[in-house]
């Protein structure tokens, strides 16, 4: 047994070596790689985090989340006049806004999109929010308007786009198997019609990854898991995006673990794309990351508070290899470890 290992280890020198090699040239660029973003301009940003699940509750929780966001976005504008815009979470407002607005089937609901509509017209900055965007096609059984619903990301700028309700908006593209719709609704209508009648919400894929701009600085808003995705965020920046503003809610999770797995995950973007990042999230976690992926400030998880931070603007000098090659390498030495194993097997298959 004692002369195994040597052996092993002499049968495999090469690649061994070579993996050797790798593991060593990626530590000590990840040493030396960090730029200093220090003299860079900055832009100064308000996020908030109301600290509840926005889908739980009703009426009476969506005007008390209204107002809890409200409350904690005026603190932030108070306590920091150079704020460049202020970002609430993924699904912040339930009650579609356009729709509403335009339909007014709900008095109550209604009510609420009025609210909202007349502080952000009012608003010092514009706002970042998520929010259902319900689009009109055909009509029901019953004759009233039928819907097309979309997980978006609206920008209010005050007294420009906000009456009537008219907001930039990005809909998200990579939607939750199961829980934001179904792939198998044709092979499996009854597990469909299942997952509707215990209040799953599905929603349509968008396709346009959306840029926006404010006060000089070009960002994109992937909404919740699509910041763990790679190749989401790198098609933002390849379009022109210069950070990252991701908008999540993970407070259905309960679980501080979860949050911080996400934003585990999430970190990786910066370093790929060489942008900053900043995470507004209903209950955690919600943060600023810089592009060197380091977390410059975060709020405690399960609270409800709002965090004001700054990150640089940075330009486009310098295209990162994954902006570059993307996923390429990974699909290239995942084809080759497939080939190498059926390689091997037919190789032994062949001296039995």
């Amino acid at each position: 047994m004692a002369g195994l290992f040597p052996f092993f280890c002499k049968k495999n020198a090469l690649p061994g070596i070579v993996w050797s090699a790798f593991l060593v040239f990626t530590i000590l660029f990840g040493l030396v790689s960090p730029a200093d973003y220090s003299r860079n301009e900055t832009r100064k940003i308000a996020l908030i985090q109301p600290n509840s699940d926005p889908w739980q509750g009703g009426a009476a929780a969506y005007r008390r989340d209204l107002n809890t966001m409200i409350r904690l976005s005026d603190r932030a504008l108070q306590e920091h006049q150079d704020i460049s815009f202020v970002v609430w979470p993924e699904t912040a407002f339930i009650p579609r806004i356009a729709w509403h607005y335009r339909f007014r089937e709900d008095p109550e609901m209604y009510e609420l999109v009025a609210q909202l509509l007349s502080y952000l017209n009012k608003a010092p900055v514009p706002f970042v929010l998520g929010n259902d965007d319900a689009v009109p096609e055909g009509h029901t059984a019953d004759g009233r308007p039928g819907r097309v619903d979309y997980n978006a990301v609206f920008l209010f700028r005050p007294g420009e786009n906000v009456y009537p309700p008219a907001p930039e908006r990005y809909r998200k593209m990579h939607l939750v198997p199961f829980t934001e719709h179904f792939p198998y609704r044709k092979a499996f209508p009854w597990i469909y019609d299942l997952l509707e009648q215990n209040d799953t919400h599905f929603w349509e894929k968008g396709t346009d990854p959306a840029v926006f701009s404010v006060d000089g600085l070009d960002f994109s808003t992937p909404v919740c898991f699509e910041d763990t995705f790679g190749y989401i965020s790198r098609r933002f920046v390849n379009k022109g995006a210069r950070a990252i503003v991701n908008l999540s809610n993970d407070a259905w999770a309960n679980d501080a673990v979860s949050q911080y797995q996400h934003l585990s995950m999430a970190v990786f973007r910066t370093v790929e794309n060489r942008v900053p990042m900043v995470r507004s999230t209903a209950s955690g976690q919600t943060c600023f990351i810089d592009p060197n992926g380091r977390i410059l400030s975060m709020a405690g998880p399960f609270t409800e508070t709002y965090l004001v931070g700054e990150i640089p603007l940075v330009g486009d000098r310098h295209k990162t290899l994954y902006r570059i090659w993307g996923d390429l390498w990974g699909i290239l030495f995942t084809g080759a470890s497939v080939l190498i194993l059926v390689i091997g097997i037919l190789t032994k298959l062949r001296h039995i």
